[in-house]
Protein backbone atom coordinates (compact mmCIF):
# COMPACT_ATOMS: atom_id res chain seq x y z
CA UNK A 1 0.00 0.00 0.00
CA UNK A 2 1.18 3.32 -0.69
CA UNK A 3 0.14 6.53 0.87
CA UNK A 4 -3.37 8.12 -1.20
CA UNK A 5 -3.09 12.16 -1.76
CA UNK A 6 -6.58 11.80 -2.76
CA UNK A 7 -7.37 15.05 -4.50
CA UNK A 8 -4.24 16.33 -4.10
CA UNK A 9 -0.92 15.43 -6.32
CA UNK A 10 2.50 15.68 -5.35
CA UNK A 11 4.65 14.91 -2.37
CA UNK A 12 4.54 18.30 -1.00
CA UNK A 13 0.56 18.50 -0.96
CA UNK A 14 0.96 15.01 1.02
CA UNK A 15 3.70 16.69 3.02
CA UNK A 16 1.72 19.41 3.84
CA UNK A 17 -1.46 17.50 4.80
CA UNK A 18 0.83 14.96 7.16
CA UNK A 19 2.49 18.02 8.69
CA UNK A 20 -0.98 19.97 9.09
CA UNK A 21 -2.51 16.97 10.91
CA UNK A 22 1.24 16.28 13.24
CA UNK A 23 0.16 20.11 14.24
CA UNK A 24 -3.52 19.55 15.18
CA UNK A 25 -2.74 16.43 16.91
CA UNK A 26 -0.16 17.84 19.30
CA UNK A 27 -2.43 20.76 19.97
CA UNK A 28 -5.50 18.24 20.97
CA UNK A 29 -3.34 16.37 22.70
CA UNK A 30 -1.51 19.61 24.19
CA UNK A 31 -5.10 20.86 25.06
CA UNK A 32 -5.89 18.13 27.08
CA UNK A 33 -3.65 17.72 29.54
CA UNK A 34 -5.14 21.01 30.82
CA UNK A 35 -8.78 20.00 30.61
CA UNK A 36 -9.87 18.34 34.34
CA UNK A 37 -11.32 14.82 34.07
CA UNK A 38 -15.26 15.92 34.62
CA UNK A 39 -14.79 18.22 31.66
CA UNK A 40 -13.73 15.85 29.35
CA UNK A 41 -16.90 14.10 28.02
CA UNK A 42 -17.98 18.09 27.29
CA UNK A 43 -14.75 19.15 26.23
CA UNK A 44 -14.91 16.25 23.22
CA UNK A 45 -18.14 17.10 22.42
CA UNK A 46 -17.28 20.52 21.89
CA UNK A 47 -13.96 19.45 19.71
CA UNK A 48 -16.96 17.35 17.38
CA UNK A 49 -18.66 19.86 16.83
CA UNK A 50 -16.12 22.56 15.99
CA UNK A 51 -13.40 20.80 14.45
CA UNK A 52 -15.08 17.13 13.46
CA UNK A 53 -17.95 18.51 11.78
CA UNK A 54 -17.28 20.63 9.04
CA UNK A 55 -15.11 18.21 7.27
CA UNK A 56 -18.32 16.53 6.49
CA UNK A 57 -20.20 19.43 5.65
CA UNK A 58 -19.93 19.31 2.17
CA UNK A 59 -21.60 16.10 1.46
CA UNK A 60 -24.23 17.97 -0.09
CA UNK A 61 -22.05 19.50 -2.43
CA UNK A 62 -20.68 15.97 -3.15
CA UNK A 63 -24.12 14.49 -3.62
CA UNK A 64 -24.46 16.98 -6.41
CA UNK A 65 -21.47 16.78 -8.27
CA UNK A 66 -22.46 12.91 -8.04
CA UNK A 67 -26.01 13.27 -8.79
CA UNK A 68 -26.55 16.04 -10.84
CA UNK A 69 -25.21 14.51 -14.15
CA UNK A 70 -27.72 11.88 -13.77
CA UNK A 71 -31.26 13.50 -12.48
CA UNK A 72 -29.94 17.29 -13.29
CA UNK A 73 -32.06 20.05 -11.08
CA UNK A 74 -33.56 16.96 -9.15
CA UNK A 75 -30.51 16.31 -7.84
CA UNK A 76 -31.35 17.66 -4.35
CA UNK A 77 -34.43 16.26 -2.91
CA UNK A 78 -32.82 12.84 -4.01
CA UNK A 79 -29.77 13.73 -1.97
CA UNK A 80 -31.36 15.06 1.18
CA UNK A 81 -34.18 12.48 1.20
CA UNK A 82 -31.35 9.54 1.01
CA UNK A 83 -29.08 11.12 3.53
CA UNK A 84 -32.15 11.32 6.05
CA UNK A 85 -33.31 8.43 5.71
CA UNK A 86 -30.18 6.83 6.47
CA UNK A 87 -29.61 9.01 9.77
CA UNK A 88 -33.39 7.14 10.72
CA UNK A 89 -31.96 3.80 10.05
CA UNK A 90 -28.77 4.25 12.06
CA UNK A 91 -31.24 5.96 15.02
CA UNK A 92 -33.19 3.02 14.94
CA UNK A 93 -30.74 0.34 14.69
CA UNK A 94 -29.14 2.09 17.99
CA UNK A 95 -32.00 1.52 19.68
CA UNK A 96 -33.29 -1.69 18.97
CA UNK A 97 -30.13 -3.61 18.18
CA UNK A 98 -27.49 -1.65 19.74
CA UNK A 99 -24.81 -4.22 19.25
CA UNK A 100 -25.28 -4.59 16.20
CA UNK A 101 -25.13 -0.61 15.24
CA UNK A 102 -21.67 -0.29 17.27
CA UNK A 103 -20.08 -3.27 15.54
CA UNK A 104 -21.16 -1.78 11.85
CA UNK A 105 -20.58 1.48 13.02
CA UNK A 106 -16.88 0.88 14.28
CA UNK A 107 -16.05 -1.49 10.87
CA UNK A 108 -16.83 1.58 8.74
CA UNK A 109 -14.78 3.85 10.70
CA UNK A 110 -11.80 1.81 10.62
CA UNK A 111 -12.14 1.03 6.58
CA UNK A 112 -13.23 5.22 6.25
CA UNK A 113 -10.04 5.94 8.26
CA UNK A 114 -7.76 3.27 6.95
CA UNK A 115 -8.31 4.62 2.90
CA UNK A 116 -7.96 8.22 4.51
CA UNK A 117 -4.08 7.81 4.81
CA UNK A 118 -3.67 4.50 2.50
CA UNK A 119 -4.42 2.97 -0.91
CA UNK A 120 -6.01 -0.68 -1.45
CA UNK A 121 -4.38 -2.36 -4.35
CA UNK A 122 -5.61 -5.93 -3.09
CA UNK A 123 -7.97 -7.87 -0.56
CA UNK A 124 -5.06 -8.34 2.10
CA UNK A 125 -4.93 -4.26 1.55
CA UNK A 126 -8.46 -4.26 2.74
CA UNK A 127 -7.92 -6.18 5.76
CA UNK A 128 -5.16 -4.40 6.71
CA UNK A 129 -7.02 -1.37 6.08
CA UNK A 130 -9.71 -2.14 8.52
CA UNK A 131 -6.64 -3.04 10.94
CA UNK A 132 -4.77 -0.08 10.72
CA UNK A 133 -8.11 1.97 10.48
CA UNK A 134 -9.61 0.43 13.48
CA UNK A 135 -6.54 1.34 15.69
CA UNK A 136 -8.46 3.60 17.82
CA UNK A 137 -10.62 1.09 18.92
CA UNK A 138 -8.91 -2.22 19.57
CA UNK A 139 -5.50 -1.00 20.74
CA UNK A 140 -7.22 0.51 23.82
CA UNK A 141 -9.49 -3.03 23.80
CA UNK A 142 -6.53 -4.32 24.30
CA UNK A 143 -4.26 -2.46 26.60
CA UNK A 144 -6.91 -1.09 28.47
CA UNK A 145 -9.79 -2.77 28.80
CA UNK A 146 -11.41 -2.03 32.08
CA UNK A 147 -11.20 2.03 30.98
CA UNK A 148 -12.65 0.97 27.10
CA UNK A 149 -15.26 -1.89 28.90
CA UNK A 150 -16.68 1.26 30.80
CA UNK A 151 -16.53 3.54 28.49
CA UNK A 152 -18.58 1.16 26.12
CA UNK A 153 -21.20 0.51 28.65
CA UNK A 154 -22.14 3.81 28.57
CA UNK A 155 -21.95 4.08 24.83
CA UNK A 156 -24.47 1.51 24.26
CA UNK A 157 -28.15 1.85 25.03
CA UNK A 158 -29.93 0.37 28.03
CA UNK A 159 -26.63 -1.40 29.23
CA UNK A 160 -26.77 -3.57 26.82
CA UNK A 161 -22.72 -3.94 26.09
CA UNK A 162 -21.40 -7.47 27.35
CA UNK A 163 -18.73 -6.02 30.00
CA UNK A 164 -16.85 -9.80 29.97
CA UNK A 165 -16.20 -9.39 26.38
CA UNK A 166 -12.88 -7.48 26.10
CA UNK A 167 -11.76 -10.23 28.91
CA UNK A 168 -12.72 -13.77 26.36
CA UNK A 169 -9.50 -15.34 26.07
CA UNK A 170 -10.47 -15.76 22.10
CA UNK A 171 -10.82 -11.99 22.31
CA UNK A 172 -7.43 -11.04 23.48
CA UNK A 173 -5.76 -13.85 21.35
CA UNK A 174 -7.52 -12.20 18.24
CA UNK A 175 -6.42 -8.49 19.30
CA UNK A 176 -3.10 -9.26 20.34
CA UNK A 177 -2.53 -11.38 16.48
CA UNK A 178 -3.82 -8.17 15.43
CA UNK A 179 -1.06 -5.93 16.71
CA UNK A 180 1.99 -8.51 15.48
CA UNK A 181 0.14 -8.16 12.03
CA UNK A 182 -0.01 -4.07 11.97
CA UNK A 183 3.58 -3.93 13.71
CA UNK A 184 4.98 -6.43 10.96
CA UNK A 185 3.07 -4.96 8.17
CA UNK A 186 4.65 -1.12 9.24
CA UNK A 187 8.45 -2.32 9.28
CA UNK A 188 7.70 -2.42 5.13
CA UNK A 189 6.02 1.56 4.91
CA UNK A 190 7.43 4.82 4.49
CA UNK A 191 9.36 6.52 7.25
CA UNK A 192 6.24 8.61 7.78
CA UNK A 193 3.68 5.69 7.63
CA UNK A 194 5.59 3.82 10.55
CA UNK A 195 5.82 7.23 12.58
CA UNK A 196 2.08 7.37 12.62
CA UNK A 197 1.12 3.96 13.34
CA UNK A 198 3.67 4.03 15.94
CA UNK A 199 2.69 7.11 17.09
CA UNK A 200 -0.65 6.81 17.62
CA UNK A 201 -0.54 3.47 18.80
CA UNK A 202 1.58 4.51 21.51
CA UNK A 203 -1.18 6.78 22.32
CA UNK A 204 -4.32 4.66 22.06
CA UNK A 205 -2.24 2.21 24.57
CA UNK A 206 -1.45 4.66 27.43
CA UNK A 207 -3.62 7.59 27.14
CA UNK A 208 -7.30 7.54 28.42
CA UNK A 209 -9.51 6.56 25.56
CA UNK A 210 -11.58 9.76 24.85
CA UNK A 211 -8.31 12.09 24.94
CA UNK A 212 -6.67 9.37 22.12
CA UNK A 213 -10.09 9.70 19.84
CA UNK A 214 -10.17 13.26 20.22
CA UNK A 215 -6.83 13.19 19.19
CA UNK A 216 -6.88 11.11 16.16
CA UNK A 217 -10.44 11.91 15.00
CA UNK A 218 -10.07 15.89 15.66
CA UNK A 219 -6.54 16.64 15.39
CA UNK A 220 -5.63 14.23 12.84
CA UNK A 221 -8.61 12.83 10.65
CA UNK A 222 -10.38 15.62 10.71
CA UNK A 223 -7.89 18.59 9.93
CA UNK A 224 -6.02 16.44 7.01
CA UNK A 225 -9.80 16.16 5.39
CA UNK A 226 -9.87 20.13 5.87
CA UNK A 227 -6.57 20.35 4.15
CA UNK A 228 -7.27 18.52 1.43
CA UNK A 229 -10.73 20.31 0.90
CA UNK A 230 -9.10 24.04 1.35
CA UNK A 231 -6.96 22.83 -1.69
CA UNK A 232 -9.90 22.17 -3.47
CA UNK A 233 -11.62 25.09 -3.30
CA UNK A 234 -8.59 27.06 -3.81
CA UNK A 235 -5.57 25.62 -5.11
CA UNK A 236 -3.63 28.77 -5.51
CA UNK A 237 -4.70 29.95 -1.79
CA UNK A 238 -5.36 27.39 0.43
CA UNK A 239 -5.99 29.86 3.50
CA UNK A 240 -8.90 31.82 1.29
CA UNK A 241 -9.80 28.47 0.49
CA UNK A 242 -10.36 26.98 3.87
CA UNK A 243 -12.23 30.19 4.61
CA UNK A 244 -14.42 29.25 1.91
CA UNK A 245 -14.89 25.44 3.10
CA UNK A 246 -15.74 26.99 6.55
CA UNK A 247 -18.49 29.20 5.01
CA UNK A 248 -19.82 26.24 3.27
CA UNK A 249 -19.55 23.57 5.63
CA UNK A 250 -21.43 25.79 8.50
CA UNK A 251 -24.74 25.18 7.62
CA UNK A 252 -24.67 21.85 7.82
CA UNK A 253 -22.33 21.33 10.73
CA UNK A 254 -24.36 23.18 13.29
CA UNK A 255 -27.51 21.33 11.69
CA UNK A 256 -25.81 18.38 12.61
CA UNK A 257 -24.88 20.05 15.95
CA UNK A 258 -28.40 21.03 16.98
CA UNK A 259 -29.74 17.40 16.21
CA UNK A 260 -27.46 16.05 18.32
CA UNK A 261 -27.99 18.57 21.28
CA UNK A 262 -31.64 18.10 20.56
CA UNK A 263 -31.25 14.61 21.05
CA UNK A 264 -29.44 14.52 23.89
CA UNK A 265 -31.72 16.36 25.64
CA UNK A 266 -34.78 14.19 24.53
CA UNK A 267 -33.28 11.04 25.72
CA UNK A 268 -31.40 12.18 28.54
CA UNK A 269 -33.78 12.02 31.16
CA UNK A 270 -31.03 11.72 34.30
CA UNK A 271 -29.36 15.31 33.07
CA UNK A 272 -25.89 15.81 31.32
CA UNK A 273 -24.42 13.27 33.16
CA UNK A 274 -21.13 11.67 32.17
CA UNK A 275 -22.56 8.43 30.86
CA UNK A 276 -25.50 10.75 28.81
CA UNK A 277 -23.02 13.21 27.23
CA UNK A 278 -20.43 10.16 25.85
CA UNK A 279 -23.42 8.35 24.24
CA UNK A 280 -25.11 11.58 22.88
CA UNK A 281 -21.45 12.42 21.26
CA UNK A 282 -21.02 8.80 19.90
CA UNK A 283 -24.10 8.12 18.76
CA UNK A 284 -25.28 11.38 17.53
CA UNK A 285 -21.65 11.25 15.19
CA UNK A 286 -22.36 7.86 14.18
CA UNK A 287 -25.64 9.37 12.69
CA UNK A 288 -24.46 11.56 11.06
CA UNK A 289 -20.88 9.78 10.06
CA UNK A 290 -22.41 6.58 8.87
CA UNK A 291 -24.24 8.77 5.57
CA UNK A 292 -21.06 10.43 5.22
CA UNK A 293 -18.83 7.64 5.38
CA UNK A 294 -21.41 5.56 2.72
CA UNK A 295 -21.17 8.51 0.26
CA UNK A 296 -17.30 8.73 0.28
CA UNK A 297 -17.17 5.07 -0.55
CA UNK A 298 -19.30 6.23 -3.57
CA UNK A 299 -17.06 8.30 -4.62
CA UNK A 300 -13.82 7.23 -3.38
CA UNK A 301 -12.65 6.49 -6.91
CA UNK A 302 -14.24 9.74 -8.62
CA UNK A 303 -11.93 11.93 -7.49
CA UNK A 304 -15.07 14.67 -7.22
CA UNK A 305 -14.27 18.24 -6.28
CA UNK A 306 -17.14 19.41 -4.39
CA UNK A 307 -16.33 23.07 -5.57
CA UNK A 308 -16.80 22.58 -8.71
CA UNK A 309 -19.12 23.85 -11.01
CA UNK A 310 -21.88 26.43 -9.71
CA UNK A 311 -23.12 27.16 -6.41
CA UNK A 312 -26.20 24.91 -5.46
Amino acid sequence: MSRRNGPLTGEFAASTCWLQGTVGSLVILSFAFFVPDQALPMTLAGLVAVVGMPHGGLDHRTGRALLRPLVRRHWWWLFYCGYATVMMIVVAVWFFVPFIALTAFVLLSAYHFGTADETIHSPLDSVLILLVGGMVVWVPALFQPDAFTLLLSWVVPYGFWPEGLLFDRAVRWSLIFSLVVVAGWSLTTSITSRIRIVGFGTLFAVAPPLVSFAVYFCGWHSVIELTRLSRQANPENPPIGFRDVVLVAAPLSILATLLGSAGWFAFAYDGPSEPGVIQAVFIGLSVVAVPHMLLHLVVERKRINPFAGEAA
